[in-house]
């Protein structure tokens, strides 16, 4: 089990770490650390970019034994307490992304009860999958009540509930997940559970 850094400090872009584990595999090393400020692919967020010490971080992966996985493109000795370093821009760009993906959802389902099936982030563009089809004006409004969120430069705050007592919040989106669930709050227009990097305020998102 490796502690995900990211859950509690987004904004972190450094860290300490001692390798647990490097495998050979075909395209370089697997890498398991104690600790990790990288984040995984997961829940429609590409992996972090960086390194840990001299090696050049390729891949991120969240394995099922709940260890994430390092893909380097060099061995590092296990039991070695190395320096990990994420691709900055590249994860603020993620987490921009991927609060303004909550916002615009919310939008949606607020103005029109048009529910988010999926979504996508990407390097150029990040899509949202929506449950049926909505009509021009639809789509300039929700945009135009996201940005006024955006505008407002609401908090985004991280919370945690168990599955019962989520059961019991207006969450946008029921969670059919069991234990201890990480939820984000946008104040009063959004409560989503989700385990992706998010900014601090929505003004930070900038224009969607």
């Amino acid at each position: 089990m490796t502690t995900r850094l990211y859950y509690a400090e987004p904004y972190r872009t450094s860290f300490s770490a001692t390798v647990v584990s490097c495998a050979p595999r075909d395209f370089g090393f697997e890498v398991v650390l104690d600790q990790t400020a990288f984040y995984p692919t997961s829940g429609g967020q590409p992996y972090d970019l960086g390194s840990l010490g001299d090696a050049r971080v390729q891949d991120v992966v969240d394995r099922e034994d709940g260890a994430i996985a390092h893909v380097v493109d060099r061995h590092l000795p296990p039991g070695a307490r190395i320096e990990g370093a994420i691709d900055w821009t590249r994860r603020f760009d993620h987490m921009q992304q991927h609060s303004g993906q909550h916002l615009l959802s919310a939008a949606y389902d607020r103005l029109f009860g048009v529910r988010t099936e999926s979504f996508h982030l990407g390097a150029t563009s990040a899509t949202i999958d929506l449950g049926r089809e909505v009509t021009s004006p639809q789509i300039r409004a929700a945009e135009d009540e996201a940005n006024r969120i955006v505008w407002e430069n609401r908090p985004v705050l991280v919370r945690s509930a168990s599955a019962e007592e989520a059961a019991a919040m207006p969450l946008r989106k029921k969670s059919l997940r069991t234990g201890a669930l990480r939820l984000i709050d946008i104040e009063d227009f959004d409560l989503s559970a989700c385990g992706g990097t998010h900014v601090a305020h929505t003004g930070a998102v900038g224009v969607i």
